[in-house]
């Protein structure tokens, strides 16, 4: 059996970066929108009143 030496080891290169994928704006938009919708919807729940709530809120919604 021959040992191997460091001169018969082939070169180590570095490797080629690899372009970027065309898709990644894509998927950024849809990550900022789905964070965009999100807040929206928490939003909206945290502002709307309670089942149980009292009949003010409903004489408010019809108030002339």
């Amino acid at each position: 059996m021959i040992a191997q030496t460091f001169s018969a080891l082939p070169p180590i290169k570095a490797d080629a970066v690899a372009a970027e994928n065309p898709l990644k704006g894509v998927l950024v938009t849809v990550f900022t929108l789905k964070i965009i919708v999100t807040a929206f919807l928490l939003t909206t729940v945290s502002l709307a009143p309670p089942v149980a709530a009292d009949e003010t809120y409903n004489t408010l919604a019809f108030a002339d």
